[in-house]
């Protein structure tokens, strides 16, 4: 007896077992109840593409020499990279330049309206630095030929102490005499400055990470919105503001070949001249043109831009003989190259005061029925 309760015991102790055993067991790293999903992936921006040529990275003392003795290369707190070069303005003494020639050419890819000198530069205490000096980058290895610079009179007041990050922008430097660098071929680059006094205690200074960079565009400028008919004259006093349909805004202005005409312009003298910010390399003006029946234009007429209030003074222009054969029926988003467009004998427009704008063209034949055209959204961007 004693037996077979031992056994019934042993049994029931098995079959517990065996049921605890089938159980699914819980495993805490597989609940996924309190775990938060990844932010969303914004796709309104476009990627930022890092487009700068490095100069020198520096994280190698080769090359460089600077004032007082070698280079050192110091690996806590680099700006970027494994390092940074340091030279120390020892004790008794006031003078510091950096200098390397690069061992091969380098191709900046910009150019001297487009482009600017970036790296980190380090500074100990700014307050005994005499306000002197300059950064010098060449494309003949010698810092007095095809050279442009930066004077440190205008640098070392915006500096504070610790790391500076410097933005040069090669249209703020002054060139040699000689036509300045290559930018296709730059090769050597000289900082240089001096304490006000003789060094109490020894000073450091550091530079990384140099390269030069594309200037980010400007915002566009706008020239007109064409959002009120204000100030605009169209032939035959035409001109009319339409709600509907508009590129931008709350509207845009119109004008119409009538019936039996075959000749439309539209005229704006802008009530203030107007800043483009760019220049004629660079500029471009930017419109949204309206064309009924494109197939009835003639061939001809102009596109004219002008800081002098008057078509045939300070403009730039741009042939229709060139824009018309490229116009669809609707809406037609123009960008006019400044670089394209003819310019009067007379230098052309100052870009830093227009005021002026007109464009006329012709029908082939008299319109047999009305035509309309429009125009909206008239900016000034870079290219």
């Amino acid at each position: 007896m004693k037996f077979i309760k031992t056994m019934m015991v042993f049994s029931i102790f098995i079959t517990a077992i065996a049921i605890g055993g089938c159980k699914k067991e819980k495993y805490l790293s597989r609940d996924t109840s309190g775990l938060k999903p990844p932010p969303p992936v914004d796709t309104t921006k476009p990627p930022v593409i890092d487009t700068s040529v490095v100069i020198d990275n520096c994280d190698k003392t080769d090359g460089w020499q600077v004032a007082g003795g070698d280079p050192a290369f110091i690996t806590a707190s680099p700006k970027e990279g494994t390092g940074y070069i340091q030279g120390t303005i020892k004790t008794g003494q006031n003078f510091m330049q950096f200098i390397k020639t690069l061992p091969a050419p380098v191709n900046t890819k910009v150019t001297l309206s487009t482009g600017e000198l970036k790296f980190w530069f380090y500074v100990q205490d700014v307050s005994l630095l005499k306000v002197d000096g300059q950064i010098q980058f060449s494309s003949s290895g010698d810092p007095d030929k095809n050279r442009i610079g930066w004077g440190m009179d205008k640098i070392i007041p915006t500096l504070k102490n610790g790391w500076n990050h410097l933005e040069l922008k090669f249209t703020d430097g002054g060139i040699t005499g000689d036509g300045g660098p290559d930018l296709t071929a730059m090769n050597f680059v000289k900082i240089f400055f001096w304490t006000a006094a003789n060094a109490a205690t020894d000073q450091n200074y550091g530079i990384d990470d140099i390269r030069v960079a594309a200037l980010p565009p400007p915002p566009p400028v706008e020239i007109d919105n064409c959002d009120k008919v204000d100030g605009w004259d169209a032939a035959g006093g035409t001109q009319a503001l339409v709600t509907v349909g508009q590129k931008e805004g709350t509207g845009y202005v119109q004008a119409t070949i009538k019936t039996g005409q075959n000749f439309m312009q539209f005229i704006k003298t802008l009530p203030a001249p107007v800043n483009t910010t760019v220049t004629v390399a660079t500029g471009q003006l930017d419109f949204w043109f309206y064309v009924q029946d494109v197939s009835l234009l003639k061939v001809d007429g102009q596109i004219q831009f002008s800081s002098s209030g008057d078509p045939d003074k300070n403009r730039i222009g741009w042939g229709m003989d060139k824009i018309i054969p490229t116009l669809k029926n609707g809406w037609n988003h123009l960008q006019l190259n400044f670089s394209d467009g003819g310019v009067t004998g007379d230098g052309g427009p100052d870009l830093t005061a227009m005021n002026f704008i007109k464009i006329f063209f012709w029908t082939s034949a008299n319109a047999a029925t009305d035509q309309n055209y429009g125009l909206d959204d008239i900016k000034v961007v870079s290219k």
